[in-house]
């Protein structure tokens, strides 16, 4: 008998969990929950998962061009997340998303950054996600300060 509670317990407690780590695997149902798992991941963590194929490769060459000059990414040298060099480190959390447009494949989300709390100025990134594979992943990223910028073009400076 206490192996069949053992059991019982052990399916149960499967049972109850299941939803949850369903949950957690599930990729974000909208481009807005991915953004924001995106500004969620560690300072240091790879951008990697969160771009798509095209960009990602972009990413890896303007990487491995830069290891060997020496120098930081041509093109490159602040944080395309925030548009910044400098941020707090927990501006993600003031982060305002806007769905610019979407459709089932594509969507464009701009999102408000306001890098350092004591100041009044924002930026407004804004994101081309594209739908791969039943996930949101970023395609390009642009800026709109002076002077604006497109992370893909900055990708394919060189020296």
């Amino acid at each position: 008998m206490t192996l069949l509670t053992r059991r019982t317990l052990v399916v149960a407690a499967l049972a109850a969990a299941t939803p949850a780590l369903a949950q957690q695997a599930a990729p974000p149902a909208d481009p807005v929950a991915a953004l924001r798992a995106f500004y969620a991941k560690p300072g240091r963590a790879s951008v990697n998962p969160f771009l798509t194929p095209r960009l990602r490769r972009l990413y890896t060459e303007q990487q491995a061009r830069s290891r060997r000059s020496g120098d930081v990414m041509p093109g490159l040298d602040f944080g395309f997340a925030c548009g910044c060099q400098d941020s707090d480190d927990n501006y993600h959390t003031r982060n305002v998303y806007r769905v610019v447009s979407r459709d089932e494949r594509r969507a464009k989300v701009a999102v408000t950054v306001k890098v350092f709390a004591t100041e009044a100025e924002t930026r407004t990134i804004t994101f081309d996600l594209a739908l791969e594979n039943g996930r949101w992943l970023i395609d390009d990223v642009a800026g709109s300060d002076e002077p604006a910028w497109v992370l893909s073009q900055l990708l394919q400076m060189r020296d």
